[in-house]
């Protein structure tokens, strides 16, 4: 039995357990220690397993991430994806992400898997979909 719970609350904690929340308290210290990556909305899937609840999948709406002092939309491709599930306490990105197209002559969040961060990208003048992340799926 699969059961969806939409939460609203922006960086969220999206691994944390209902067992390990043992307070208000505890889960406004696990709100306030997330700064990297951002979102608008997430949809926990929880699945009993062999008795116990446990979140299956997560799916994050609007995903962002710190840029020099700005949010950013980032393009599509797996090392950002899995990167951005990875700083939200996941494996990886799975199979359910969606898009949408950002513009030309603009810039977006590209992540640099040799220097470590998150850094900007140029998108040219194409006249092309740029594909970004409008949500992204992680478990």
């Amino acid at each position: 039995m699969k059961t969806k719970i939409a939460l609203s609350l922006l960086a969220i904690a999206s691994t944390i357990t209902f067992a390990q929340v043992e307070s208000t308290e505890q889960l406004v210290q696990n709100i306030e220690q997330d700064g990297v990556v951002t979102f608008d909305k997430a949809v926990v899937e929880v699945s009993k397993v062999d008795g116990v609840f446990a979140t299956s999948a997560t799916t994050y709406y609007s995903p962002r991430v710190w840029v020099r002092g700005y949010l950013e939309s980032f393009f599509v491709n797996p090392t950002n994806g899995n990167q951005f599930c990875e700083e939200r306490g996941h494996n990886q990105e799975v199979t359910g992400s969606t898009i949408k197209c950002g513009e030309d002559e603009s810039s977006y969040a590209n992540y640099d898997w040799y220097g470590k961060a998150w850094t900007k990208k140029s998108t040219g003048s194409k006249n092309q979909c740029y594909q970004l992340y409008s949500t992204i799926k992680c478990q």
